[in-house]
């Protein structure tokens, strides 16, 4: 009998539990835009030094964050597979994770801030740039917080809670901007540094905001998820009491979340270096390609919101014992990602000269960034195929491989080809801008064939293979 490829039943379900994780993650992105355009308003030096340090913050951040990332598929397993206690007690085990992670990580960033220098800044902009870094970083424990928790609620296809409190976020961070930044309510100015202390504020705001919903939403009640080792009786009462500290878990989602994390790394590291290897070829250059670039992490999203959903239903299906609806929802989720890369690619194709006037109106970026658009067309199908295969395998703990196929796609092809193309004359004439482009179409389509073989290798296996790969 011939496999069903695309399910609209579990259609209707990507757009009910991935809409949300859109709006939350446009939302965060919406943080990022006003940190940069009212910085911007402050002075150009601000905006310089923000937008340096947030090429140092983007990637140890996502760092921290991948190491969180087994948590929504071991979540939604244990959920699936009706023991909802517990995924409270992986909530309390991620929280050991964040605290530890994120503490670590404030003080790679504190050492960072103060070397700046040696990237060749001027002193005046290293200062700057460490003065945001230092004040931005201790909302890093608060924001990995707020992704455990959320990790927790994604274990029940509840994602509506975290949009609200990320608009909230977005709703708080312009106004402390506001007071911080230009120094009103009798506060002094802070420019860039007080950028970084608005969002590290809204970061531990998201945080207490999604605490307070666990503690008072009646659902998880029952769970006492933060402060009861031993539940109280009932339907989801564990049948021991269940350490607070328990390391055979947090080895378990460090081994998973690991991984993840790097694969994280390798790919905001690419971006953030091919911006800096393109600063000799000129302003036009650098500019051109920004835009570009920006227009290709808004539209990220899409795709990045179809993986995430996929990694909780194909981990809500495995946890149920349900492999072959696993199946399904993973070929579900392939469909939906082309379909939309391919409308996507498309609009972008009609629109890039509209959507280029929106960022500048300097006749020569808006070409060269228009050009480059045609690029992020291509390079958008590939992309969107191979975010949905990521989170098909996170929904099957399937990390490991990840992680090699990532530094195979951005180090050993993504950055060196685009630098070969873009800067010298070994491969092509020199491209410039252009073969950073070419660069990533070449290397994310790549990645996304490598990650096709590995879920269809997936799928061949037996049920009984994919339970246990899955910890049943």
């Amino acid at each position: 009998m011939t496999a069903k490829f695309f399910s609209w039943s579990e259609a209707r379900r990507f757009y009910a539990i991935g809409l949300p994780i859109f709006i939350a993650q446009m939302a965060q992105m919406g943080m990022s835009f006003a940190d940069t355009a009212m910085t911007g308003q402050f002075s150009a030096e601000a905006m310089a030094a923000v937008a340096v340090a947030s090429s140092v913050w983007a990637p140890v951040l996502m760092l921290g964050i991948g190491c969180l990332l087994a948590l929504p598929p071991l979540s939604a397993q244990l959920v699936g597979g009706g023991r909802a206690e517990g995924a409270a007690h992986l909530l309390r085990q991620g929280i050991w994770v964040t605290l530890g992670v994120s503490l670590l990580l404030v003080a790679v960033l504190h050492g960072i801030s103060r070397k700046l220098e040696v990237f060749g800044l001027t002193p005046e902009l290293a200062h700057l740039a460490g003065g945001y870094l230092r004040a931005i970083m201790w909302g890093m424990p608060g924001f990995m917080l707020f992704i455990n928790m959320r990790s927790f609620l994604e274990g029940f296809s509840h994602t509506r809670p975290a949009m609200g409190i990320a608009l909230l976020g977005l709703a708080l961070n312009v106004p402390c901007n506001y007071i911080l930044i230009y120094g009103k309510l009798g506060l002094e100015p802070m420019g860039a540094v007080g950028c970084g202390v608005a969002s590290a504020l809204c970061y531990w705001f998201m945080a207490a905001c999604m605490f307070w919903h666990l503690r008072r939403a009646p659902h998880y009640v029952p769970l006492r998820p933060l402060f009861a080792p031993m539940l109280r009786p009932g339907i989801f009462r564990s049948r021991k009491a269940e350490p607070w500290l328990d390391g055979r878990l947090i080895l378990r989602i460090l081994r998973l979340g690991l991984p993840a994390a790097l694969a994280l790394c390798f790919e905001v590291s690419l971006f953030a270096l091919s911006g800096i290897l393109l600063a000799p070829l000129g302003t036009v250059t650098v500019a051109g390609h920004q835009v570009a670039l920006n227009v290709a992490s808004l539209i990220f999203v899409i795709p990045l919101s179809i993986g995430m959903t996929a990694t909780i239903r194909v981990g809500r299906c495995l946890g149920a014992r349900q492999v072959e609806r696993a199946r399904l929802v993973a070929r579900t989720a392939l469909g939906l990602s082309v379909g939309s890369g391919i409308i996507i690619a498309l609009l972008t194709l009609l629109f890039r000269h509209a959507i280029v006037r929106i960022y500048t109106h300097d006749a020569d970026v808006m070409a060269l960034a228009a050009h480059l658009l045609c690029y992020q067309a291509a390079y958008q199908i590939l992309d969107s195929v191979q975010t949905a295969g990521i989170g098909i395998l996170r929904g099957y703990n399937d990390t490991r491989i990840i992680s090699v196929i990532c530094f195979v796609t951005y180090c050993i092809l993504g950055l060196p080809v685009g630098f070969l193309l873009a800067r010298t004359d070994v491969l092509a004439p020199a491209m410039g801008a252009a073969g950073f482009w070419v660069a990533y179409i070449v290397a994310l389509g790549f990645g996304a064939a490598c990650y096709l073989v590995r879920v269809r290798s997936l799928h061949a296996n037996s049920w009984e293979n994919v339970l246990q790969r899955v910890g049943r």
